[in-house]
């Protein structure tokens, strides 16, 4: 027999968070997601933790022994034709030039492709993978004289942001029980902001179904 009926309930909130003006910020939201967990009074259930930017991302870092490679995934991104163009090429070109050291770093292990990294290897790893990536003549997304699409008063120049914030994910999904997120030992959630000078705070929204 299955598991009795039981009532399923939502809950939300934001999660606002101080940013610093560095190239790469990085916070360990994992505290500020159990808190979330904790103040719906839920004791199981999945945590959906996902960023309102196009510059920003999650990481859930650690080893994932049940991970692998995925060969096609979600792109949640600005919708602005240079940037799609920009994107394509780091795809297309520099998915060719990536993949040729991917078995040399990865050594046969089935791990998804940044989560196999320590925390402060990740933006090594980031700086590296864009510069095989980047156009000899820079991110169309960039030039303000010929793009025409999404343009504000004080429009940045931050393509390889945008390319950085697409190579992780822009969500993620975890589940918890007993009240606790069911993290392996050195597991934690990571918010990443390669866009972050001039700016104050970035926002999340944390939703939680559970019971």
């Amino acid at each position: 027999k299955g598991a009795p009926n039981m009532a399923v309930k939502a809950y939300q909130e934001y999660l606002d968070i101080a940013v610093k003006d560095e190239k790469t910020f990085y916070k360990n939201i994992t505290d500020d997601v159990q808190g979330a967990i904790a103040r719906s009074n839920f004791q199981c259930g999945i945590a959906v933790v996902h960023t309102l930017h196009t510059t920003t991302g999650l990481i859930s870092a650690g080893n994932d022994q049940n991970g692998g490679f995925m060969p096609a995934g979600f792109l949640v991104q600005e919708d602005e034709p240079c940037l799609m163009e920009d994107l394509g090429f780091a795809l297309d070109f520099g998915a060719e030039k990536l993949l040729t050291f991917i078995p040399k770093i990865a050594k046969g292990r089935r791990m998804r492709l940044l989560e196999f990294l320590p925390k402060d290897w990740t933006e090594l790893f980031l700086e590296w993978a864009v510069s095989l990536t980047r156009p000899v003549n820079g991110y169309r997304h960039d030039d303000f004289e010929n793009r025409i699409v999404n343009m504000n008063p004080n429009e940045r120049k931050n393509a390889e942001a945008h390319i950085k914030a697409a190579m992780i994910r822009e969500s993620v999904v975890w589940t918890f029980s007993r009240g606790r997120l069911d993290l392996g030992q050195w597991q934690s959630i990571l918010f990443c902001d390669f866009d972050s000078a001039g700016r104050e705070k970035r926002r999340l929204k944390i939703f939680i179904i559970g019971e």
